[in-house]
């Protein structure tokens, strides 16, 4: 096993940097013979190192990694509430407590069909969230484990995910398209320039089975790094470095998951896992994810194993926190090197 993971993902820990202390958590007292004696009753790891250097994307996907940024949606949560009242069920609540701000009646939590934990998202037509989700972001990732419940499309856009403003500019869509078995990543800019990336191999194999789909929007790609890149079950299937199309995220005025709010728009199946985040995800990092072979943590917090750990694979929780990040140059590039801290919860 690799000397240290956060959430399946291999850290590049500099030699010799590591280093792990434990935190005396608690305090019990025992009397004998009228003498108190303090004991610690617990105790806790704080792990810190330095990583070796990295690349600008490395870097900031890393960084976003370890602090746990974004929004994560387990559709987990009980079913308890009444839509039609505005009292909305936890299960659509994000991981940082996120609330819906719109919910279509016949929206439901799927406990049969799901890929991890005890529940997904049967979508119906109406599921909307505020705009901060994405608001303050520039780069994206949007990750999610997707199943297709009819065989065949229908003359109509599937969406996972849409944002946009309210003049059909600064959108961000990813589909299956119109009477197409494929996975489409669609942006616009704010000057109205828009571009799609499509995999068409046949993505959607099998009824209610559960596909990984992720999409990822770089704004400032370098060197040979994509634009806009799509993954399946992790691996990269589509991709372009033409960077012409980029959203204004700050400028979008609607969000919404698993529509785009009538019946055709409907994903026909059901949505586990999703999570947005604000970084654009290596493909190291999101290979991680599609074999982690288990729910994410439940953002902020991050899943730390490894040798270090010597614990059961992916079951304790971390804080993480940035420290001072150092400019190298190396290889004819601008590196990073990262001091990163680790707290058990």
């Amino acid at each position: 096993m690799p000397v240290l993971r956060i959430n399946g993902y291999t850290v590049p820990v500099a030699q010799g940097s590591l280093d792990i202390k434990p935190i005396e958590i608690g305090d019990r007292g025992k009397s004998y013979n009228g003498i108190t004696l303090s004991q610690r009753s617990n105790h806790k790891r704080s792990i810190s190192f330095t990583t070796t250097p990295l690349s600008e994307m490395e870097a900031e996907a890393l960084k976003g990694l370890v602090r746990g940024v974004g929004e994560y949606w387990s559709f987990d949560g009980d079913a308890n509430g009444t839509i039609s009242a505005s009292e909305f069920p936890a299960y659509l609540y994000s991981s940082k407590g996120v609330r819906p701000l719109t919910v279509g009646t016949s929206t439901a939590q799927q406990t049969s069909q799901v890929k991890f934990g005890a529940g997904s998202l049967d979508p119906e037509t109406i599921l909307t969230y505020p705009t901060s989700v994405l608001s303050g972001m520039t780069d994206v990732t949007i990750n999610a484990w997707v199943s297709n419940g009819t065989g065949s499309p229908s003359e109509h856009d599937d969406y996972i995910l849409i944002a946009e403003d309210g003049s059909n500019n600064n959108v961000i869509r990813f589909t299956r398209g119109d009477g197409a078995n494929d996975i489409q990543f669609y942006t616009r800019s704010n000057g109205g320039t828009a571009n799609t990336i499509t995999y068409s191999t046949t993505p959607w194999t099998g009824i209610n089975v559960y596909h990984m789909v992720t999409a990822v929007l770089r704004h400032n790609p370098e060197g040979s790094e994509k634009f806009k890149e799509i993954y399946y079950n992790g691996s990269s299937v589509a991709s372009t470095t033409t960077a012409t199309s980029g959203p204004t995220l700050s400028n979008i005025t609607t969000f919404k998951v698993g529509n785009n709010g009538d019946a055709d728009s409907t994903w026909p199946g059901y949505i586990d896992e999703l999570m947005v985040v604000p970084y654009a995800a290596t493909s190291d990092v999101i290979s991680a994810w599609h074999g982690m072979g288990k729910a994410m943590s439940t953002l902020p917090k991050i899943y730390v194993d490894g040798d270090l750990i010597q614990d059961d694979l992916l079951t304790t929780e971390f804080i993480g926190h940035i420290g001072s990040s150092k400019y190298i140059y190396a290889g004819g590039e601008t590196k990073q090197t990262l001091s990163i801290t680790l707290e058990e919860t």
